[in-house]
């Protein structure tokens, strides 16, 4: 019976897993739109699709972030899912499940403002001619869109570092559990 308390809880976690991951996307496009409108005007809105969004752009950037993110929740819960059944309560199993969900957020939000630093350390007037099969035409302030294509890009590696981040969480929570029966 515990069994199948603990599937429910798995299978019942993926809707906050799914709602966080879009809204750590809204979240994040909206940071990245604040640095550069044109990497959402020239390159997002057109990958999804969104050609309403030139009309709305911050609304726009919200449900690109949302679209291009929550897949993500699905896949890393998928793998975090399975380690909450290292605990013995349903309960505990999804308590510790969404904390692990939040250290996948806070290190991927992290690691994406990384990603932007690195850009303003590297990318600049004159390093930009690097970057050329980056920037899509008619970007008039091709430095910024470069910068913010290296947080979007530092931020797969975020959901990354992140799963790997909260597995280990979990295993220490799960010992934490066990240390103290």
């Amino acid at each position: 019976m515990q069994y199948l308390n603990k599937t429910g809880v798995y299978f019942l976690m993926f809707i906050p897993a799914i709602i966080i991951a879009g809204l750590y996307g809204s979240v994040h496009d909206q940071i990245s739109f604040s640095f550069s409108t044109e990497y959402f005007t020239h390159f997002k809105f057109i990958q999804f699709n969104t050609p309403w969004a030139q009309d709305f752009p911050r609304l726009g950037a919200a449900v690109v972030g949302a679209k291009a993110t929550w897949w993500m929740g699905v896949l890393v819960f998928i793998v975090l899912g399975l380690f909450g059944f290292l605990f013995d309560s349903p309960k505990i199993m999804a308590i510790e499940l969404f904390k692990s969900f939040l250290v996948v957020v806070l290190v991927g939000l992290i690691t994406g403002c990384l990603g932007l630093i690195y850009g303003y350390i590297v990318v600049n007037d004159q390093s930009i001619e690097q970057y050329q099969s980056w920037i899509w035409s008619d970007v008039t302030h091709p430095v910024q869109f470069v910068r913010v294509g290296f947080m979007h890009n530092a931020s797969y590696l975020g959901g990354l570092t992140g799963l790997l981040s909260a597995i280990v969480y979990l295993l220490f929570a799960h010992k934490r559990y066990t240390g103290l029966k």
